[in-house]
């Protein structure tokens, strides 16, 4: 299991509808179900955290990222105004799920 999470601050005036409207992927773009979750923070209310998890082996994420590359690119591209700036990105492999009940 791999994580994609990334942070990212919204310009000033630039809203969270405006981001996600941008960040919007053609159906089919991944070319497999991919469930993102976005949040803001508490504080920053400008700072949006978007994380993925995709059940997929090392050589299969691999491919995918080589697939989707050029369309990638060209989605990054649209939400890159709205952007003041990133501040995580990156993918992640899981190696531990604790429950703290």
């Amino acid at each position: 299991m791999f994580v994609a999470v990334l942070v990212r601050r919204l310009r000033p005036g630039a809203t969270f509808e405006a981001f996600k409207q941008a960040w919007l992927a053609e159906e089919g773009h991944f070319g497999r179900p991919v469930r993102v979750t976005h949040a803001r923070r508490i504080d920053e209310p400008r700072e949006i955290v978007s994380y993925a998890r995709m059940d997929v082996t090392r050589d299969e994420l691999d491919l995918w990222l080589q697939r989707t590359a050029a369309a990638e690119a060209t989605r990054h591209d649209r939400i890159a105004e709205l952007i003041e700036a990133t501040v995580v990105a990156g993918i992640y492999e899981e190696i531990d799920e604790t429950e703290l009940s």
